[in-house]
């Protein structure tokens, strides 16, 4: 079976649960595309990483994101994650960003109607 594996330099859909995204305001997943700096498995033991992230749904000036994970689940098609960082637990869930994920969680258009990682790229003037 393959596994779904994060790579750096490309663009992932990602849904951010916890209980500081609560039903009053409306967004109990809290998505956004992120894209991938590094990835650095922790010698722990515990399925444990580092994972250092642009968060393009966050204002500008605090987008770059370092979380310490540990992973629930890796399946073909996604990733379940704990931060360790986070009090109360964050979890995130990773898949392939596809444009139709973006019209569905964006759908005034904020991303554009086509979907490229140069296009991505280039919204957020990332190399």
């Amino acid at each position: 079976m393959n596994r779904f594996t994060l790579s750096p330099n490309r663009w992932y859909a990602c849904q951010f649960l916890g209980d500081e995204f609560d039903a009053t305001s409306l967004c109990i997943l809290a998505p956004s595309p992120i894209r991938i700096e590094q990835v650095q498995p922790l010698e722990s033991g515990e399925r444990t990483f580092q994972l250092a992230f642009f968060h393009a749904n966050y204002p500008q000036g605090v987008q770059d994101k370092e979380y310490t994970l540990q992973t629930i689940h890796r399946g073909e098609n996604c990733l379940l994650a704990r931060s360790l960082d986070h009090k109360p637990p964050r979890f995130l869930y990773l898949t392939d960003l596809t444009l139709e994920w973006l019209k569905h969680h964006f759908p005034k258009g904020r991303f554009g109607d086509t979907l490229s990682q140069a296009t991505l790229n280039q919204l957020y003037c990332l190399g």
